[in-house]
């Protein structure tokens, strides 16, 4: 470990972070780690969260002189400021330097809890220190939860208890399709060999895990990478992360990222493969034998009537193969139910997906039975919203001939009296009115007495 870093301005900073910060994360920020670390050092740090670019979890490279410029801060005050950070675990520093110059990478730390700042012995020390005893029970009431009543048990009512589930359909209630899917079942044709994408990568021991590998070889099965090009983006996207502490979650993000962001810069054997897939013919859209067969990027982009599918629709389809496990034939399905059989061109990822947890929670295996099914399922809905049609405009039709035909003989007298009365009373005003002899009598008259 060095004993003393210099910092200068010349010097270039990247700027990383391991999560987001939340609600809870800002009040702990500014209530516990702010009196320890002083208001520079807090905008320092918000600073570099502003810095990462939208969408990313990294910033582009800048140098320590621009960091400066925009913090209105010497170079001793930086540096002061980012040792308050890595000393209170907000920063992790690492370092890197060859003849030409020296490189910094600064990754952001997500502020503790409260509750774990509070119960950590050197923190709480230093925070008592800082804001005196008063200030700091007041801290304490406001960040301790009121422990529950004793003997207190759970009164839950089961679901069984309140809900009778007799008359619902039994296949989809059956225990057997609640059980975790046995992912042997699911058949896809891997080709793909994770040990030469490890070879090739020369990344540090622990980056590749079970689950990491599993995701890569689902990544490069839905796009269809090969080992070269998969270990290629691999050494671009985690130039860096690679060699710091992440998260395997966070790992498996960035893959999925990685080859989203693929269509932005496809290499020309990915340019050649694709052309070859959009040339080949895959028969009929509506038979199930194809739907079996066919790549999920071949099928969907022919049913699209487009050359190469859309982002939205591979990050659909990442996710049913990736985040649900639905095999290649049953999503093909999926997009055939969606499409033609729902009329739904513009598919949202809410909608598709809610439609795809319902197929995996039933055990769908294939794409002749998800049809099927959905088939049997639609025309019981469509039954049953027929006869709730017909009931509802019986009784509209009822009801109106009701009021037509039964009107009480006491409002029926009145009306009649009514219709006698305006009668009598036209005939009346119009033997009032004078005709056109009368009127010319009448003027004459007036002009005699004028």
């Amino acid at each position: 470990m060095e004993k003393e870093r210099i910092l200068y301005g010349t010097d270039e900073l990247l700027i990383m972070s391991t999560g987001l910060i939340d609600r809870e994360s800002y009040q702990s920020l500014y209530h516990l780690y702010q009196p320890v670390i002083g208001v520079k050092a807090l905008a320092m740090y918000q600073t570099l969260w502003s810095e990462l670019k939208p969408g990313k979890m990294k910033s582009n490279y800048m140098s320590h002189s621009a960091l400066c410029e925009m913090l209105d801060y010497s170079i001793n005050e930086l540096t002061d400021c980012l040792f308050r950070l890595e000393a209170i675990g907000l920063v992790r520093t690492y370092k890197t330097k060859d003849e030409r110059l020296t490189q910094y990478v600064y990754q952001l730390r997500v502020p503790l809890a409260p509750h774990t700042f509070l119960n950590d012995g050197l923190l709480s020390s230093f925070l008592f220190y800082k804001v005196g005893e008063v200030r700091f029970k007041q801290l304490q009431g406001r960040f301790t939860i009121d422990p529950l009543p004793a003997g207190i048990i759970e009164v839950t009512k089961d679901f069984n208890e309140v809900f009778d589930v007799k008359g619902v359909n039994h296949m989809a209630f059956t225990q057997k399709n609640y059980e975790k899917p046995d992912r042997a079942k699911i058949e896809i044709n891997y080709t793909f060999d994770m040990e030469i994408v490890k070879k090739l990568t020369n990344f540090p021991v622990g980056f590749f895990t079970k689950k990491l590998d599993e995701t890569i070889t689902k990544l490069a099965y839905v796009s269809q990478i090969d080992e070269e090009t998969m270990a290629e983006m691999l050494k671009e996207y985690f130039v860096h992360e690679a060699y710091l502490p992440l998260s395997e979650q966070e790992k498996r993000d960035g893959c999925r990222q990685m080859v989203l962001q693929l269509k932005k810069k496809q290499t020309r054997h990915r340019k050649v493969k694709l052309d070859e897939t959009v040339k080949a013919e895959i028969g009929d859209l509506h038979d199930v034998t194809v739907m079996e067969e066919a790549h999920p990027h071949q099928y969907v982009s022919t049913l699209r009537k487009t050359p190469q599918l859309s982002k939205s629709d591979e990050q659909l389809i990442i996710d049913l193969v990736d985040t649900l496990g639905l095999a290649p034939s049953v999503i093909n399905a999926l997009f055939y139910y969606c499409i033609e059989v729902k009329k739904q061109t513009r598919l949202s990822e809410n909608y598709v997906m809610r439609i795809a947890t319902s197929w995996k929670t039933a055990g769908y295996l294939n794409a002749k039975d998800a049809l099927e099914q959905e088939a049997t399922q639609d025309a019981l809905i469509e039954k049953k919203q027929q006869k709730r049609e017909n009931v509802q405009q019986r009784t509209t039709v009822g009801s109106r001939r009701k009021d037509k035909t039964e009107m009480p003989k006491w409002l029926e007298d009145e009306a009649k009296e009514q219709r006698t009365y305006d009668q009598k009373r036209k005939q009346e005003l119009e033997a009032s009115v004078p005709d056109d002899a009368e009127l010319v009598k009448l003027l004459n008259e007036l002009k005699e007495k004028g």
